[in-house]
């Protein structure tokens, strides 16, 4: 069904628009972490913004995608990244909803609700744009060990992404974080790997 949609998908004035929606999304991301950066040590900050650093890697990948260009790494970064971190804001925010009073101001709702379409269309992304991938198995294992490092610079030494009123069920959440790690590596191998490989043996 996608590869039918691959006129549509790949064509040049789609990734453009892409492209640059997916570029303003990084730069506003970086700019909604900026409280947070403050007040962390400079050697966190490429793992702190979780988000924009995922839309930043597939910002990278059709900006690639135009010039005619592949990079496996990117490829594979964007596609883990996107979802883990989409899902992850929209699990996060339907959570944030459920803990708001009855008197929350509107604007909140509003702004928890278009953090969880825009995190849901980055994992939207990396499904749809999946087949037209191409990872290797070092790209595969390099990734996984950027992700899982990540996870352990949030959950292990205290730099996850501010959810004030979701503090006290940050150990649940980092459990269910590494889980979606997991979760995320099996559907891109399954998507993406096993079909970029020419060695049967591995593709088991």
């Amino acid at each position: 069904m996608i590869h039918m949609l691959r006129p549509l998908l790949m064509h040049r004035i789609i990734l453009v628009s892409l492209f640059i929606i997916n570029l303003l999304g990084t730069i506003y991301g970086y700019v909604w972490y900026e409280p947070q950066l403050q007040d962390t040590p400079f050697i966190y900050w490429p793992f702190v913004p979780d988000s924009p650093t995922a839309s930043l890697f597939f910002t990278i990948v059709l900006g690639l995608w135009i010039a005619g260009k592949k990079s496996p790494l990117m490829e594979t970064l964007a596609f883990v990244t996107l979802i883990k971190y989409g899902v992850w804001a929209v699990i996060m925010n339907i959570l944030f909803l459920r803990e708001l009073g009855p008197d929350t101001a509107t604007f909140t709702i509003l702004m928890a609700v278009m953090l969880m379409v825009s995190h849901g269309g980055m994992a939207m992304q990396a499904l749809l744009y999946a087949p037209f991938m191409s990872w290797t198995v070092r790209s595969f294992f390099l990734t996984l060990v950027w992700v899982i490092h990540n996870d352990v610079v949030d959950y292990v030494l205290g730099q996850w992404p501010r959810y004030p009123s979701l503090a006290e069920q940050i150990a649940w959440i980092g459990y269910g974080s590494f889980w979606l790690t997991g979760i995320c590596f099996f559907m891109g191998y399954h998507l993406v790997l096993r079909t970029s490989l020419d060695n049967k043996f591995i593709r088991l």
